[in-house]
């Protein structure tokens, strides 16, 4: 399995994904949240951070830019979280988003829900439905 050990491996992981996304442009903020009983919770929120997870989950949602939402499977959520694993070996650099999907992915099967990613391209747009409005929320 691929490893990218040090910050200078991990840039270019995701210079290369980057890269390779077809018109893809990061994100002003994201987050991956759960949707449970009409309600959207988010635990971590990324805004103008960690471009790596970024582009991860946006290749897993088939996001390039913009502003917009999109439910999730558990599967994808796992796809994402297995396309992240390889920057775990860089002990020099914190991993919270590989935690938090870790951990909503273990309450999903615990408490069901359906997993939800958040894209805002810039801060200034509208929100587009109501996973984007309870991220706003959580961000505000």
């Amino acid at each position: 399995m691929e490893q990218w050990a040090t910050r200078e491996e991990i840039g270019a992981a995701r210079e290369r994904l980057e890269s390779g996304h077809t018109d893809y442009r990061r994100p002003a903020a994201y987050a991956v949240g759960v949707c449970r009983d009409g309600e959207t919770v988010f635990g971590l929120t990324n805004v103008g951070t960690s471009p790596l997870p970024a582009i991860v989950l946006a290749i897993e949602c088939g996001h390039t830019c913009g502003t917009a939402t999109y439910e999730l499977t558990p599967a994808r959520l796992a796809s994402a979280m297995d396309a992240l694993a390889p920057a775990e070996a860089c002990a020099e650099l914190q991993h919270p988003n590989l935690v938090e999907w870790k951990r909503i992915a273990a309450e999903l099967r615990e408490r069901g829900g359906r997993p939800v990613a958040v894209f805002v391209g810039n801060l200034s747009d509208s929100p587009v439905d109501e996973h984007d409005r309870a991220f706003r929320a959580a961000i505000a």
